[in-house]
């Protein structure tokens, strides 16, 4: 090991810098004797997450159960009528997307792990 000494700090390596603004640290460590305070900040931000986490699961479960309903509708109505409107390339995509069940498996998925949480 060296016994090289570090040169003292300077004047303006002393101040911290601007981006080092301590007040909001500050204002958080003046309510730790204050433990209700915190707690009821703590359960305001966890109910606010999870009001957001249902909003997005129910607009996620309602996304993919309208994207397959309305698969199968068009896939039946292509076989049910006459008119023969879908490519067989377009037919094959329809019907991997049905009967593959990659859209039910996501959304029965999803539906236990919600459910599961309850």
């Amino acid at each position: 090991m060296s016994d090289q000494k570090l040169p003292p700090p300077t004047e303006n390596e002393k101040t911290p810098p601007s981006w080092a603004d301590t007040s909001l640290s500050k204002k958080e460590e003046s309510l730790w004797g204050n433990t209700d305070k915190l707690r009821g900040i703590k359960e305001k931000n966890d109910q606010i997450w999870h009001v957001c986490f249902g909003w997005i699961a129910a607009g996620m479960m309602i996304f993919f159960t309208l994207v397959f309903v309305a698969s199968l509708s068009i896939w039946m109505w292509h076989q049910l009528t006459p008119w023969v409107w879908l490519t067989d390339a377009q037919l094959s995509k329809i019907q991997s997307v049905i009967f593959s069940g990659s859209i039910g498996a996501i959304v029965s998925s999803y539906m236990q792990k919600q459910l599961q949480k309850t």
